[in-house]
């Protein structure tokens, strides 16, 4: 009993640091963004809704991601949050900026219009771990009904396509220490699970924040603890083979 109490402690401690690292600071411009501030709020994360106002050094500063939502206008300071590490996620028309970091060519489309058209991820998409809680595909109604086109993906990879067509949905890449993804679609027409997931996944996948110090704490002495079981049992393995 003392033993299994013992590697559980262990196990909280080393989770509890991926579990902090994994959770993050976002800022959502734009419009509709305040659909998804309680749902990613709900997923683990900090979330502020900025509204339709200009970014700016002040308001991107403690951010470690940024939604950006039609009706939001890319500028230098956006650039700069991205190349210091941040991670931005587009929306619809704001593709065409987000893509224009990754030397993309991304226009509206309105004649592309399918009815909840499924969302599905690449081989490079499910490394990275789009699909995680999501399976090979989503479909969010209103939310993928209305998509952009890419003329061109510059730097970028392939993330996702739509399920009609084919044609590419996602691409991400590295810009500078940052990474971007452009979700080309209408994903904030509607509140949706999955669309939430989607986004928490984006996130987690290149976000890192500074653990808490009583994390480190508690890993470290977690990690002890598994050393001294781990050393404990060659002692008695070697016993028992000495007196065998």
């Amino acid at each position: 009993m003392i033993k299994q109490q013992l590697a559980r402690l262990a196990l909280i401690g080393v989770l509890s640091v991926s579990a902090t690292a994994q959770a993050a600071n976002v800022g959502v411009f734009g419009s509709y963004g305040n659909d998804y501030v309680s749902s990613l709020s709900a997923l683990g994360h900090t979330v502020t809704d900025f509204g339709n106002v200009s970014f700016s050094a002040s308001n991107l500063a403690g951010l470690d991601a940024v939604l950006m939502i039609r009706q939001a206008t890319g500028n230098s300071d956006l650039t700069a949050f991205v190349n210091a590490g941040g991670t931005l996620i587009t929306e619809w028309s704001s593709s065409g900026y987000g893509g224009s970091l990754l030397g993309a060519t991304v226009t509206d489309n309105y004649s592309s219009y399918v009815t909840s058209d499924p969302v599905v991820f690449t081989a490079a998409g499910t490394v990275l771990g789009l699909g995680s809680g999501l399976g090979a595909s989503y479909q969010a109604g209103g939310g993928t009904e209305f998509f952009q086109d890419f003329a061109s993906i510059g730097s970028g990879t392939i993330l996702a396509t739509r399920g009609s067509s084919g044609a590419t949905a996602i691409i991400g890449g590295a810009v500078g220490l940052g990474y971007v993804f452009v979700n080309g679609y209408d994903w904030a027409d509607t509140t949706d699970a999955s669309t939430a997931k989607l986004l928490d996944n984006e996130i987690r996948a290149v976000t890192t924040a500074v653990p808490e110090p009583e994390s480190y704490v508690l890993a470290i002495a977690g990690l002890g603890v598994l050393g001294m079981m781990a050393r404990r049992k060659k002692v008695v393995a070697a016993e028992d083979a000495a007196t065998a």
